[in-house]
């Protein structure tokens, strides 16, 4: 009995130690395997970033990349600008806190800019590049007169008003309204992927302004103790430190960034390096181009399956997305523009210079992760 049980024994703990060491070999492989699958997979993604990333740089040019912010920029600036300008020249102004209501409807009235095109264009073959030449120098002058004649007021049946910046508002909204019509049109000659960075361009003619103006800031009035009477009432007045720069110092600013948006454009519409840029399109007259296939595409299963994901916009569709656009130009572009110092007068000048500053830093944000 003794030598069965040990046989017994024996036997029952050998399967023990000979299995222990397979289990764990097979544990110790499988871990290595999927190791060696996930350093295979982030090597292979990262080889496919870096090819993607060589094929776009000799795909494009950054000169031209660089141009086309610049150009970009010359679009809003201007009008941004003026707006975000606004809590230092109410305080100036005739108008007070109803000079936004004012400066907003010369915008809107600078909407005759791409009606105008429309009916140039269907009376005359005129260039785009020459008319956004004359739009670019009105918008240069227009900063820089802005500069010198912001304050400057006359009288209108029997009130002042702030005539100079009102007209100089109305050159300047020319044209940033007409760029829509003309600007990225133009720039549907280069390759698309340039149209990226011209879109870039056009968020910084809000987000720069936008930065100068709160390095710039705006006084927080104080009440400062001056005197005290003979019965020990204190007297004390109203004291508003001002600004880091002037108004016309930011007015310059916005100047040389039309400066630099006239230089851009000129270089993008001369250099034989932006011109190599080109997209295979011929343009037919105006901003009308006809764009050519560089490659004839066999037919195949991929091309049917892309075929069949896109899709043409119904005309009720269509009615529908003008509609939207047409209400949100309506609120971002008007409505707000008027009521905006409105809503912040309870709350100081501070408030109001924050709120109109951030506006434009935040919009451009979302611009920014929308494309």
């Amino acid at each position: 009995m003794p030598h069965i049980f040990c046989h017994h024994h024996h036997h029952s703990t050998a399967p023990v130690k000979f299995l222990t060491p397979r289990i764990l070999n097979k544990s110790s492989e499988s871990s290595e395997v999927s190791s060696l699958l996930n350093n295979g997979i982030k090597m292979r993604t990262k080889l496919n970033l870096n090819l993607r990333l060589s094929r776009m740089l000799k795909e494009r040019s950054l000169v031209v990349d660089m141009l086309a912010i610049f150009f970009g920029i010359g679009t809003w600036v201007g009008i941004n600008g003026t707006f975000i300008q606004l809590p230092l020249l109410v305080e100036i102004a005739p108008e007070g806190w109803s000079l936004p209501s004012y400066l907003s409807v010369m915008v809107q009235i600078g909407n005759l800019g791409p009606l105008l095109y429309t009916l140039l264009q269907n009376n005359s073959t005129t260039k785009d590049t020459i008319l956004i030449y004359g739009l670019l120098t009105l918008g240069t002058i227009s900063a820089l007169l802005s500069a010198f004649f912001y304050s400057e007021t006359a009288v209108v049946f029997g009130q002042e008003h702030s005539v100079a910046l009102f007209v100089l508002t109305f050159l300047t909204a020319i044209n940033a309204c007409s760029s829509s019509v003309l600007f990225m049109p133009y720039m549907g000659r280069f390759k698309e992927i340039y149209l990226v960075t011209y879109f870039v361009g056009e968020g910084l003619s809000g987000l720069l302004p936008s930065v100068v103006a709160l390095i710039q800031g705006i006084g927080t009035t104080e009440c400062i103790l001056t005197n005290t009477t003979s019965e020990g009432e204190n007297i004390y007045e109203k004291n508003t430190p001002p600004p880091l720069f002037d108004t016309k110092v930011f007015f310059i600013f916005i100047f040389a960034m039309m400066v630099l948006s006239c230089g851009g454009f000129f270089l993008l519409d001369r250099l034989k390096l932006a011109k190599e840029q080109y997209a295979n399109v011929r343009a037919v007259h105006g901003n009308n181009y006809v764009y050519e296939a560089e490659t004839k595409r066999t037919p195949g299963p991929n091309n049917d399956s892309e075929n069949e994901g896109q899709s043409k916009l119904t005309s009720s569709q269509y009615v529908f997305m003008l509609f939207l656009i047409a209400a949100i130009c309506f609120f971002a572009n008007g409505v707000f523009n008027s009521i905006q110092s409105y809503s912040c007068l309870p709350y100081g000048s501070e408030a109001y210079h924050l709120s109109a500053t951030l506006r434009y830093v935040f919009i451009n944000l979302v611009k920014g992760k929308t494309r």
